[in-house]
């Protein structure tokens, strides 16, 4: 591509200024933003930034003068969540706790401030009315592997999110107290239950599970669900262990209440 910037040629420094916008996309950069986090000299910054912003993977905030990932970044990662590298890991571990337990397994990501549903996995006993199908987002917190996925957050961070969709929450019926209680709880089992958060008569337990990348570690979450009266403590607990022994097998980390300095303040 030829971007008419001189001094933009560098792939490597290119990729970095990109990562960093993904990284803080919600909040903005400013050009002073993106020098300190990068270690570039300011016209450096500049320039890599302006050839993502011709490109359209970059684009100023009129209001706020900040910089945020683009209309080509958005196509970009709805383009990679067709057929997402977790999905080729995960879906044979769906599959396995799916065929032993009987219940609905649930893969969940962050995108954002949201959990976006992956896959949807069915059991034997099929949830007739399940809310949460693949493609689907919720808010963080708001379901059984979304808030697994919420737990593994530090606390300022979600207090953060929170602040951002307070419409969204409450309208959900979801204070923050409330949401902060349910995360101190998931991590205090080291896993996530729910009864009747999104689907009425159902009852699902959840799992936050770190998958790596070539540059970094993600966290994503995994969940089991079924009918509250399937779903009682006994069954709970061996669901929980039949979805832990495939994630061991699977060579899938998990995170859960002991995630150290990740759930700190």
């Amino acid at each position: 591509m030829n971007s008419g910037f001189p001094g933009a040629q560098s792939p490597a420094r290119l990729v970095k200024v990109l990562r960093l916008l993904t990284r803080h996309h919600v909040q903005g950069l400013s050009i002073a933003d993106l020098t300190a986090l990068s270690g570039l000299d300011r016209s450096t910054a500049r320039r890599l930034l302006m050839v993502l912003v011709q490109a359209g993977y970059a684009a100023k905030d009129a209001d706020t003068g900040r910089y945020r990932l683009g209309v080509e970044a958005m196509l970009t990662g709805l383009a990679a969540m067709a057929k997402p590298p977790i999905f080729g890991v995960c879906h044979p571990v769906m599959v396995s706790v799916a065929r032993r337990t009987g219940d609905t397994v649930f893969l969940i990501i962050r995108v954002g401030d949201f959990a976006h549903c992956l896959h949807v996995q069915p059991g034997s006993t099929v949830l007739p009315a399940h809310s949460l199908m693949t493609g689907q987002i919720r808010l963080l917190g708001q379901g059984t592997a979304s808030l697994a996925l919420a737990a593994s957050l530090r606390d300022a961070e979600l207090e953060q999110i929170y602040q951002r969709r307070r419409l969204d929450y409450e309208a959900a019926g979801i204070s923050q107290e409330r949401l902060m209680d349910m995360v101190r709880q998931t991590r205090r089992r080291g896993h996530s239950l729910s009864v009747n958060l999104l689907t009425s008569g159902a009852t699902g337990v959840g799992l936050a599970i770190e998958f790596q990348t070539a540059h970094s570690a993600h966290i994503a979450a995994i969940s089991v669900a079924n009918h509250d009266a399937q779903m009682d403590a006994r069954h709970q607990a061996q669901a929980l262990q039949v979805l832990r022994e495939e994630l061991a097998q699977a060579g899938i980390a998990q995170v859960g209440g002991g995630a150290g300095d990740r759930v700190g303040r």
